[in-house]
């Protein structure tokens, strides 16, 4: 599988959606079932619009958490989101 990189473009898999916002758990829901989102996973998810690079999101969510932590959050980013990718739940544009 190609490594999900600060390029990468990203977006949701065919049959995969978030679950609506203000629900009892935030859920990205995939055909096999559903991945309980915790913390800014939902917030990452949400900015996968298919035009957005990898860098594009780690920059609005530095912006939006603060850049101190500016390793950190790109790291944890692209661990969820080639987690997810792995899981079938987004594919490469």
């Amino acid at each position: 599988m190609t490594q999900v990189g600060q390029e990468s473009v990203l977006r949701l898999a065919p049959g995969c959606r978030l679950s609506e916002a203000g629900a009892r758990e935030d859920l990205l829901l995939i055909p096999e079932g559903a991945l309980r989102m915790q913390g800014p996973a939902r917030k990452i998810v949400e900015l996968l619009n298919g035009e957005r690079s990898v860098r594009e999101i780690v920059e609005e969510l530095q912006h939006r958490y603060g850049s101190e932590d500016a390793a950190r959050i790109e790291t944890e980013t692209i661990a969820l989101l080639t987690r997810l990718r792995d899981r079938g739940a987004l594919e490469l544009v």
